[in-house]
């Protein structure tokens, strides 16, 4: 008989852009299962072979109910499906679904830390008394018997070795989820009119507050750019950024905002400068397919961030939460047009050696072999 995989993610939308190549390549290997919360057609992933089964969980609940609702839908799927591999994708599947798990022995498990989650940037006594809860469950979902962790930067790699049962052979660090460099590939830039560009889910955490505040510095010095956000309104998030703050701070002709784009590949192209200015990642897929298409990104110097920017070669560092430093280094890229055009060349020959998918995934069906 065929083994299976069983793919738990907590979103079908996150699987499609991160995880979609690497389940159809899977396929050679397994049946393919995948539980997650479906907002899309569930018909894209039947057409690809892709055994479907809905998740009940809600990604922004920290309450008990609700996630001892999901823990008991994660043990219903499995017990069904009675998979040889379960990859648990992103936060909530890896914590709650690594603990109900322990109960199927067993079972391989794959684990992917796409990042430990906005409580790690300690900012809050909430987000402090979370921040100590998390790491004691990291502890007990990923203390399993047949297991692999996948990890996206070494900052993440190194606090959960320390503080977890881990064993170091049992971890793999995989530099995000890659890029199709046929897709995402140089266009020529367009000085006459340029654009900086900030594309990412509207979240307070991305460093969207630090975005505005740094273009309304560079709007009063008058500089000649274009400021545009892309991406999705996420509802469901704790920091999630309303539509109406960002229709005023259009009124008020800071930004413009160009919503949700299908294909990144054209979008980041029209870019000049990307910027991603955020509080902490695991390995931001944004920044792989702006280095894939030779734009240079300003972003971070946080876990994620500064794994996949190389600082002064594919784009620049700043300090989290300092909007005057990423005005002043928007301000310097934009008048020194031969580095901006450096820095491009320089962040696609990084993406064709460290961010192709194809190495990406033959690495993950790797991992299967040797799970099974």
């Amino acid at each position: 008989m065929r083994k299976k995989i069983l793919y738990i993610v907590n979103i079908d939308k996150f699987f499609l852009s991160h995880r979609k190549d690497i389940a159809l390549k899977a396929k050679s290997l397994f049946k393919v299962h995948l539980a997650t919360k479906f907002d899309l057609d569930k018909r894209i992933f039947k057409k690809k072979n892709i055994l479907v089964h809905g998740l009940n969980i809600d990604r922004s609940s920290f309450g008990l109910m609700s996630n001892l609702i999901t823990m008991l839908h994660i043990f219903k799927i499995i017990f069904k499906v009675k998979p040889d591999v379960i990859h648990f994708i992103s936060i909530k599947p890896v914590l709650i679904g690594g603990v109900i798990s322990r109960l199927f022995p067993t079972i391989s498990k794959v684990f992917s830390i796409t990042g430990l989650g906005s409580a790690f940037v300690k900012e809050t006594i909430f987000s402090k008394v979370k921040f100590n809860l998390l790491t004691h469950l990291y502890s007990i979902a990923l203390n399993q018997k047949k297991y692999k962790v996948i990890f996206q930067n070494n900052s993440d790699l190194n606090y959960i070795l320390k503080n977890t049962n881990l064993k170091k052979s049992n971890c793999v660090l995989v530099p995000g989820s890659g890029v199709s460099l046929k897709q995402f590939k140089p266009k020529k830039f367009n000085f006459k009119d340029p654009i900086i560009m900030f594309p990412s889910r509207m979240l307070a955490h991305k460093g969207i507050f630090e975005f505005i505040e740094a273009v309304r510095i560079l709007k009063k010095k008058e500089t000649d750019a274009r400021f545009v956000l892309v991406g999705d309104i996420d509802k469901n998030n704790p920091s999630g950024i309303k539509i109406d703050l960002i229709r005023k701070w259009e009124e008020e002709n800071i930004i413009e905002y160009w919503g949700h784009k299908e294909k990144m590949s054209s979008i980041l192209s029209l870019a000049t400068v990307i910027v991603l200015p955020s509080y902490r990642e695991g390995f931001p897929k944004v920044l792989m397919e702006a280095a894939a298409c030779g734009r240079p990104s300003i972003t971070t110097n946080v876990p994620g961030c500064k794994d996949a920017v190389v600082h002064n070669y594919t784009g620049i560092l700043i300090p989290v939460k300092n909007s005057r430093k990423l005005a002043k280094e928007i301000q310097n890229l934009l008048s020194n047009k031969f580095k901006i055009k450096q820095m491009g060349i320089n962040a696609r020959h990084y993406a064709v050696k460290n961010f192709d998918i194809n190495r990406i995934v033959e690495t993950h069906i790797k991992i299967y072999k040797e799970m099974i």
